[in-house]
């Protein structure tokens, strides 16, 4: 994944508690997925006394279109990033 891709919830993402009010509300509308574009990419270091697995060792940050997205994986507050498992590609094709 890289800075200018398209992204969605992934299954994981959306049920994740703090995200399945994004998920479900899109599902019993039977809207399009929510989409958004990668707008920043961070990578943190292993500390001392913790090791981040792969997954949370890089930061996605996500900018959604029509706006009604989460600030992070925890919802409206907390942290401002996703996870690559939080997250799947969406084709150029099917974001119309």
């Amino acid at each position: 994944m890289k800075v200018g891709d398209l992204v969605a919830f992934s299954a994981y993402g959306v049920n994740l508690d703090s995200l399945s009010v994004w998920g479900r509300r899109r599902r019993w509308a039977k809207e399009k997925p929510l989409v958004g574009m990668v707008i920043k990419i961070a990578s943190r270091e292993a500390g001392d006394y913790y090791s981040y697995s792969k997954n949370e060792s890089v930061h996605y940050f996500i900018k959604w279109f029509g706006g009604d997205g989460p600030k992070g994986r925890d919802g409206r507050y907390g942290k401002n990033y996703f996870y690559r498992k939080d997250l799947k590609f969406v084709s150029k094709g099917k974001s119309k």
